[in-house]
C-alpha cells in the first residue's frame, strides 16, 4: 500500500524533513487532513485511520483449516522443584549446566513444559549440543513446533530410515543415519560411504571420518589408505588418526620400515637423520613418520622410559617427543603415555596424554603430578584435561583443590572441576562440609555449584 509507505517514511524522517503528501492517501483520509494545517497532526490523524484499517479493513477468510494438533504424550511432567529449576537455568544462561539438565531427564520418562520449549528451542539454535537431549524431552509437541518453524526443525526429528536420508537429508541427518547403520548393518553402510565419498565437500568427508572413529576395523584399513591421499589436510590427519588405532597395518610397518634407517642409538644418544627428497619439509615427513609406526618399532633402542629420556641429535627433540605422544593416543598405548608424562609432567602433550590412562591409573598419575608441579602449572592443566571424567580422577581434583588457598589460577580450576566432576562425586566432602566464614568467594561458588548439580539430580530420580 502506497499510502502506507509514504506514511511510514514520513514517521521516520519527522515532519520537519518531510510533510506528508495527501495526494498519496485514500479520499477518506485526504477528507480528514485536509483542513490540519499542522504536519505532525496530519500524519497522526492519517496513522490512526490506516492503522484501523490495516487491523480491521479486511474482508474476512474463508475455508480456514486449523492447525493440526500435536500428537498426544503420555509422559508425566517433570516435578515442580525441577521445573523451577529449569527457569532458573534458563534465566542464568548457563548452557552446560542446562545441558546437563536436560540430559539427566532424557534419561528419565519424563517431559518437559510445553510452555518452555520456544526458549528451549532457541537456545538449542544456537548451541547444537542441546538438540539431541531437547528432542527426546521434548516429544511429539516438540516435533509439531519443528514443523511450525523452520528456525526449530532440528525438533521435528523426521523419520531416518532409507537411502534417502543418506542421499538427500541434511548433515546431521546423514551423521545420524551413518552412526546407527554402522552399528546396525556395518556392509551396507561402509558401503553408502564409500559410493558417495569423492563426491562428499571435503568438510564432510572429515567429519564422516569422525562417525566412523566410533566403529573403526580392520576392514576399514584400505578405505584409509585411500583417504591418506586426498586433497584436503584435515581428511588426511584423521585418516592417518584411525590407521594408527588399527594394530599391524601396512600401512604402519610401511612407516617403521621407512623410518629405520633414519634412526640409530649411540650409548644414552638417539641419533635421526632427517628424510629429505620426499614431499614436504624433511621435520614434517620425519614428525609424520613416527606418528605413523607402530610404537613397538621403537624398543629395538630400549624401554620407553629409557628412550623419552636419552638425548636426541639430528632433529628437535620435540619432533620426536610430540610424534611418540601422538602415536600413544592413537595406539592407546598407557605405558608409553606413562612414560611421555613422566619425561615432562607439565608439558603440552600431559593432558591429552592422560586421557589414555585407565581411571586407576589417571588418578594415581594426577596425584603424582600435584607433587611435581607448582600450584600454578596444575591449575593450568585442569583446564586441559580430556572429559568426561572418571570418579576416580573427579575424586583426586576435588582432593586438590580443597587443600588450596586462594589464588587467581585455583579459582579459575575451581570453576571447571565444579562442572566438570561426575555425578558420582557430587557427595564429597567439599559440597557437604559446612563453609567457614572466611572462605574464599571462589570456594562458596565451587560449593553452591556442586550443590546446584547435586540438587538436579535428586529431583529428577
Amino acid at each position: 500500500m502506497k499510502a502506507w509507505e509514504d506514511l511510514v517514511g514520513t514517521a521516520l524522517l519527522g515532519t520537519r524533513r518531510r510533510t506528508l503528501d495527501p495526494a498519496t492517501q485514500p479520499p477518506a483520509v485526504q477528507d480528514l487532513i485536509e483542513d490540519r494545517a499542522d504536519p505532525a497532526e496530519q500524519l497522526l490523524s492519517a496513522a490512526a485511520v490506516l492503522t484501523t484499517y490495516r487491523r480491521a479493513g479486511r474482508r474476512p477468510l474463508h475455508d480456514v483449516r486449523p492447525l493440526p494438533v500435536a500428537a498426544a504424550d503420555e509422559r508425566p511432567f517433570v516435578p515442580p522443584l525441577a521445573r523451577e529449576r529449569l527457569a532458573r537455568l534458563l534465566a542464568a544462561s548457563h548452557p552446560d549446566l542446562l545441558l546437563e539438565w536436560l540430559g539427566i531427564v532424557a534419561g528419565t520418562n519424563y517431559r518437559i513444559p510445553p510452555e518452555t520449549l520456544p526458549l528451549l528451542a532457541e537456545a538449542a539454535r544456537s548451541k547444537a549440543a542441546l538438540r539431541g537431549p531437547l528432542v527426546t524431552v521434548a516429544g511429539p509437541v516438540g516435533a509439531w513446533l519443528g514443523q511450525r518453524n523452520p528456525d526449530w526443525a532440528f525438533l521435528s526429528a523426521p523419520p531416518e530410515e532409507g537411502q534417502d536420508v543418506w542421499q538427500y537429508g541434511s548433515l546431521t541427518q546423514r551423521r545420524r543415519w551413518l552412526a546407527a547403520k554402522l552399528a546396525d548393518d556395518p556392509a551396507a553402510a561402509r558401503e553408502a560411504l564409500t559410493t558417495s565419498w569423492k563426491s562428499e565437500p571435503a568438510d564432510v568427508r572429515s567429519d564422516f571420518l569422525g562417525v566412523l572413529a566410533g566403529h573403526v576395523g580392520t576392514e576399514d584399513e584400505a578405505f584409509l589408505e585411500a583417504a591418506l591421499t586426498d586433497r584436503a589436510a584435515a581428511v588426511r590427519e584423521r585418516a592417518a588418526d584411525l590407521l594408527g588405532r588399527l594394530p599391524g597395518t601396512r600401512y604402519g610397518e610401511t612407516m617403521a620400515d621407512r623410518l629405520r634407517p633414519l634412526v640409530r642409538r649411540k650409548g644414552r644418544v638417539l641419533e635421526v637423520s632427517v628424510p629429505q627428497g620426499e614431499r614436504g619439509e624433511g621435520t614434517v615427513r620425519l614428525r609424520t613418520l613416527a606418528a605413523a609406526a607402530p610404537l613397538a618399532f621403537w624398543t629395538e633402542f630400549g624401554p620407553p622410559a629409557e628412550v623419552v629420556r636419552m638425548t636426541v641429535e639430528g632433529c628437535p627433540a620435540g619432533v620426536l617427543r610430540d610424534s611418540w605422544a601422538t602415536a600413544a593416543q592413537r595406539q592407546r598405548d598407557e605405558t608409553w603415555a606413562q612414560a611421555l608424562i613422566g619425561a615432562d609432567p607439565g608439558g603440552r602433550t600431559t593432558p591429552p596424554l592422560l586421557g589414555v590412562l585407565s581411571p586407576a591409573s589417571q588418578a594415581a598419575t594426577v596425584g603424582h603430578l600435584v607433587s611435581r608441579l607448582p600450584v600454578e602449572s596444575f591449575a593450568r592443566l585442569v583446564h586441559e584435561l580430556p572429559r568426561p571424567w572418571t570418579k576416580e580422577l573427579g575424586t583426586a581434583l576435588l582432593d586438590w583443590i580443597a587443600r588450596q588457598d586462594d589464588h587467581r589460577l585455583v579459582s579459575h580450576a575451581a570453576v571447571v572441576i565444579a562442572r566438570a566432576v561426575p555425578a558420582a562425586c557430587l557427595r564429597h566432602p567439599l559440597a557437604t562440609t559446612r563453609l567457614t566464614m572466611d572462605a574464599g568467594p571462589w570456594r562458596r561458588a565451587l560449593t553452591e555449584t556442586l550443590n546446584f548439580r547435586r540438587e538436579m539430580y535428586e529431583e529428577l530420580a
